[in-house]
């Protein structure tokens, strides 16, 4: 099966990040993907050659196994694709192990000998081939397997079809890839009633975790040493647990991540993060949205993110990112204290377009009776959740509605002139929040510019006033007439920098800022190319036209900002929305963490911005490839609509390239 899908990159809008932090751990709701896919057992996801799998059994006794190819992370394009293993049929969960340039997937089938297929290109398996492993002595095996490659060789391990039995083998890939059992024998440690996992410590020894046997719901693991064929005794780790322990590599060889379900009536999942030489002694409950039967499935994206693929009661499959980075306080976690000398200038921060704009609280102009969700929303996700997903540039038109102010988006900067607007949060919510972030993250800052302004209805010197009160002198950020290029990171911890599109406030602490591309007295010029366009090929032109362009720099005051939007036309506004309704969006997994399908009846703001951000990653790392992004040009925002943890997840890895270092 084949399903088109348009999305964004890595992780949408949509989803609403717990960003819980414990053991240096962030991570987001789960999700449900691959939404017609059901199974009783664990599945299996995996990472080959950039490239993401997932395997599984359908429900039931002698069920067949299914492979999905997920695309690849960086693809513009996506595509679901599902194999069905027509011959497959087996009780136990299935499991993928890349070993070299191949890919596997292996089960026990029903009389329990272990089965396998290999990939046959980067995106497919060879389904039609189902191998066997020959073990030299009968062995059947039961509840699930876990693979651990060493070199050329899979160490396995899996469950006897007895009541207590653990046994582990070494299969050896021969030239053509098929597996041959160099030895089989039984794990020389107590027993266990399922079967255990396994991840490599090193080239020459494995660790396994495993549950008690029968009513002894004690976590333990022991390790293999390959060279002397021995075993440890095992070892306590004091928790209870009623399924098998998943164990995994994260982020780096050095560090491990111990996965399980609670005892008996306690279905939550619990986890540790440890070294590889620490035996876990805390453990972190996961929420109640986690909640599953069966042993999960973890899978590296980068070296900053994994994700948890698990099965829930319903019998779906979900997925949630892990980060050991913290988007609530990536300024924090990324910038300081090695960069705190550098400016604005320097770095690169996530930025949202029409920041106010992810409810819609009423409507105004000429056809206000046209204005809905449809024509008017830019983002996804308040204010405040935008500043816990990272973002940290926000872009804000502010006017009254019914005496209060409020965040807008018209067809024109006074709401009376406007065919049509809307809008969206109460701006004393928005001040509010933003003061609150900065209080409890000291080290992150925030630049907010304000534009469309309509004097006649409110006076610029009276919002500036109002945001003044609000925030306060302690959180607003003074310039005391330096220039931007000159004002450290240091200087802007836990600050806001307000500037207003062509006023200033001294008094308030409000600069004043510009867009134009010719020499401007402001505090704050930001040069971008706004493509104005409901077509990807026409923007990603305008754009790198726009940055070929900038190949002598920017001026000491100003930013580089590359704008990330695709606008409806005037058809869209006007007519296509004219009979939109709100729908549930479904979140479905893309290569590095997650896509949305938005294939609807009409396109909103929100849907051409999913299916333009999908763009954005691939192209700029493109661009930064071939030097039409270089030290001179680079962005310094990257300003979108349906802003969120992906966008802030790729600002912090450009952070770390050497394109951002002085």
């Amino acid at each position: 099966m084949k399903f088109n899908l348009f999305g964004a990159l890595m992780l949408v809008t949509f989803l609403l990040p717990v960003n819980l932090r414990a053991q240096s751990l962030t991570f987001g709701s789960p999700v449900n993907y691959l939404p017609h896919a059901r199974t009783d057992k664990a599945v299996d996801i995996t990472r080959f050659k950039n490239g993401f799998f997932v395997v599984w059994k359908s429900m039931g006794n002698d069920a067949v196994v299914s492979v999905a190819y997920l695309g690849k992370q960086d693809a513009t394009e996506f595509s679901e694709d599902i194999q069905v293993v027509n011959t497959s049929q087996t009780n136990a969960a299935p499991v993928l192990r890349v070993l070299g340039s191949r890919l596997y997937a292996f089960w026990i089938a029903s009389d329990g000998s272990l089965r396998y297929i290999i990939n046959n290109s980067d995106s497919t398996f060879d389904v039609a081939h189902v191998n066997t492993v020959a073990f030299s002595n009968t062995v059947k095996l039961k509840g699930g397997v876990s693979c651990a490659a060493f070199g050329n060789t899979i160490l396995m391990v899996s469950h006897a079809d007895d009541k207590n039995s653990m046994v582990h083998a070494l299969l050896e890939a021969t030239a053509d890839g098929t597996l041959r059992a160099k030895e089989q024998n039984t794990i020389a440690v107590s027993g266990s009633s399922d079967y255990p996992f396994v991840v490599a410590l090193n080239d020459h020894t494995a660790r396994v975790t495993f549950k008690g046997a029968n009513q002894d719901a004690q976590f333990y693991s022991a390790d293999y040493a390959l060279d002397s064929k021995t075993w440890s005794d095992k070892t306590t780790i004091h928790f209870k647990t009623k399924i098998s322990p998943a164990l995994y590599h994260v982020f780096n060889s050095t560090r491990l991540f111990y996965v399980w379900r609670g005892d008996k009536k306690d279905d939550h999942l619990y986890y540790a993060a440890t070294g590889t030489t620490e035996i876990p002694k805390s453990q972190t409950e996961l929420p109640d949205e986690y909640s599953t039967d069966v042993p999960v499935s973890l899978c590296a994206v980068d070296d900053k993110k994994f994700v948890v693929s698990f099965v829930g009661k319903d019998n779906k499959f979900y997925l949630s990112y892990f980060s050991n980075y913290n988007p609530a306080r990536w300024q924090e976690d990324i910038l300081f204290p090695a960069k705190a000398n550098y400016t604005l200038k320097d770095i690169v921060m996530p930025g949202s377009h029409d920041a106010g704009m992810s409810v819609l609280s009423g409507t105004g102009g000429i056809n206000a009776g046209s204005i809905n969700e449809c024509n008017v929303l830019t983002q996804t996700q308040t204010i405040e959740r935008q500043l816990k997903a990272g973002l940290r540039m926000f872009d804000l038109r502010v006017g009254p509605y019914k005496g209060v102010l409020y965040t807008k988006h018209c067809s024109s900067d006074c709401m009376a002139d406007a065919m049509g607007g809307g809008y969206g949060e109460k701006f004393s919510d928005v001040l509010l929040g933003l003061k609150n972030f900065l209080k409890e993250n000291k080290k992150e800052f925030v630049v907010l510019t304000l534009s469309h302004f309509c004097q006649k209805e409110t006076p610029t010197q009276d919002i500036a006033r109002f945001i003044a009160d609000a925030l306060g002198t302690d959180v607003m950020f003074n310039n005391r007439q330096q220039s931007i290029d000159r004002v450290t990171l240091r200087e802007l911890a836990g600050k806001a920098i307000v500037t207003f599109e062509k006023y200033a406030y001294p008094t308030h602490s409000i600069d004043s800022s510009t867009m134009q591309p010719l020499q401007s007295k402001a505090f704050l010029n930001l040069r971008r190319e706004y493509a104005a366009t409901n077509d990807i090929s026409k923007l990603l032109a305008r754009q790198v036209t726009f940055f070929k362009g900038l190949n002598e720099g920017a001026r000491n005051n100003e930013l580089i900002r590359l704008d990330w939007q695709l606008s409806q036309s005037s058809d869209e506004a006007a007519m296509v929305c004219n009979d939109f309704q709100s729908d549930n969006i479904s979140p479905i997994l893309n290569g590095a963490i997650l896509l949305t399908n938005v294939i609807r009846k009409h396109r909103s703001i929100i849907d051409l911005s999913l299916r333009g951000n999908k763009y954005l990653v691939s192209n700029v790392s493109a661009w930064i490839a071939d030097g039409t992004i270089n030290k001179r040009n680079k962005p310094n925002i990257l300003y979108v609509d349906a802003a969120g943890a992906w966008i802030t997840d790729f600002c912090v890895a450009l952070n770390e390239m050497e394109l951002y270092q002085k």
